[in-house]
């Protein structure tokens, strides 16, 4: 393929991509409200208008260790979703070999999930104010109290859901892998050409289970959504951010939702977001899986480390008994 024409490819593909995920956000929340019998925003409002009202915010330097990082850290988020995006586009995938793998995939979503953690650690303070507790105010003070501040218990909460709270999504990544016999992304669309969609095989079956409980951890959605500390009338670190870096920070994890729709579609039905009619597929998967983000998140309590521990234990259970089928499955075709 001539570089020019690929160059376009990739571009064309990209700005197609931005405007879907701009209006993701406003799908999830119009949907979790009617599920709840509530009217909700309008679709663009929590996307496409909260993006351009940050844009025009006046901005203000956060109490943090290293402010300037601090504030860089969303535009790092949103490169790298990028660049999980890029490695999904045919031109791209064909091209780049072994760095459009399963490896290059779960790299960039870890690199993701590490630079939220870095938000909370580098965070110390609540709206650019410095708060730490307990009160210090005359008469409030106890004596020999421990401080911190709010955002370092988003920062222990990211640190879990690090550690092994995302083990079943990467879990789940490996079942394409093994049908196909390869981590080239490629090789598993070309496998699902010829033998069709993993997902109408008992595998795909479970690991499309397992892959969507593992996104909801990933995007820290409901009822994963504990790091965001809801019980501390917070938002965790991105309650910090405000004007461009708040834009930024809403056009990323927007852009992951659909990425991550992407990647599955990729995986799981072998169709990647192409610049052709096919890609209506990944937007179909992302608007679906949106749905389902909704309606998960409507119905189920915020989780404490009581339920969340189970969960992620028989959540990668499942997921091991996926990888075994795949490996039965390869084995008896």
């Amino acid at each position: 393929m001539d570089l020019g024409y690929s160059i376009i490819y990739v571009i064309v593909t990209f700005i197609i991509g931005g405007f879907v995920a701009l209006w993701l956000p406003g799908i999830e929340k119009k949907a979790e409200a009617r599920v709840q019998q509530r009217i909700g925003p309008q679709l663009s409002s929590p996307g496409v208008y909260t993006t351009l009202k940050f844009f025009f915010k006046h901005a203000l330097k956060p109490t943090a260790v290293m402010p300037r990082l601090y504030n860089a850290l969303p535009i790092i988020t949103l490169i790298v979703v990028a660049a999980l995006f890029l490695i999904l586009i045919p031109p791209v995938m064909l091209s780049w070999g072994p760095f459009a793998s399963i490896v290059a995939v779960v790299g960039l979503l870890k690199v993701e999930e590490v630079l939220y953690l870095f938000m909370s650690s580098f965070s110390q303070s609540l709206m650019s104010k410095s708060m730490p507790f307990p009160d210090q105010a005359k008469g409030a003070k106890h004596r020999d109290a421990k401080q911190s501040f709010l955002e370092t218990i988003s920062a222990n909460r990211s640190l879990r859901l690090i550690s092994f709270g995302s083990l079943p999504f990467y879990l789940a990544l490996f079942i394409p892998v093994i049908m196909a016999g390869s981590i080239d992304l490629s090789s598993i669309v070309r496998y699902q050409l010829a033998n069709g969609p993993i997902l109408f095989t008992l595998p795909g079956i479970i690991g499309t289970i397992v892959f969507f409980v593992g996104f909801l951890i990933i995007l820290n959605a409901n009822p994963f959504a504990f790091m965001e500390g809801h019980s501390d009338v917070i938002q965790g670190p991105i309650m910090e951010y405000m004007s461009k870096s708040r834009a930024v920070y809403t056009i990323a994890h927007a852009s992951l939702i659909f990425v991550g729709s992407c990647l599955y579609s990729t995986l799981f039905l072998g169709i990647p977001p192409a610049m052709s009619v096919s890609f209506i597929v990944p937007i179909v998967c992302s608007i679906i899986i949106t749905m389902a983000i909704a309606v998960t998140s409507a119905f189920a309590p915020l989780f404490t480390n009581r339920e969340f521990y189970p969960t992620v234990i028989a959540t990668s259970m499942i997921a091991v008994i996926g990888i075994i089928t795949a490996c039965l499955t390869t084995i008896i075709l």
